[in-house]
């Protein structure tokens, strides 16, 4: 008389509980900077043209975008004028506005991605 053994594998279930919550997590991160980006937009002097029409705080927006081996938090606009912005030109200083969204955020961004996943998964 055998004993049958049976042994099941939940590693594609975890591993997509995983890749689901990398997910979350990234696009909270994409959201933490594009609501801190916005912000820093809205500290533009006043006379600055950006302020006035708010054309560029409206169009700030995030995506999340995932491949086999990454999760990408997109965060940026597609009015051109905000690189000119960002970066300054020869004839205009620079207002930075993204980059230091995404140094502002740090700690956010950080207590974001190090929640535990393990109390998570139940298997």
């Amino acid at each position: 008389m055998g004993i049958n053994v049976v042994v099941k594998s939940y590693r594609k279930e975890v591993e997509k509980k995983i890749d689901d919550d990398l997910t979350k997590k990234m696009e909270r991160v994409g959201l933490i900077v594009e609501n801190q980006a916005k912000e820093n937009v809205n500290q533009l002097p006043p006379e600055h043209p950006q302020v006035q029409t708010g054309q560029l705080r409206s169009s700030i927006t995030h995506e999340v975008e995932n491949t086999k081996d990454e999760h990408i938090a997109l965060i940026g606009t597609p009015v051109k004028h905000a690189l000119y912005l960002e970066l300054g030109t020869i004839n205009m200083p620079a207002y930075s506005w993204l980059m230091p969204a995404v140094e502002m955020s740090r700690d956010k961004i950080k207590d974001t991605l190090k929640t535990d996943i393990k109390a998570e998964l139940s298997y």
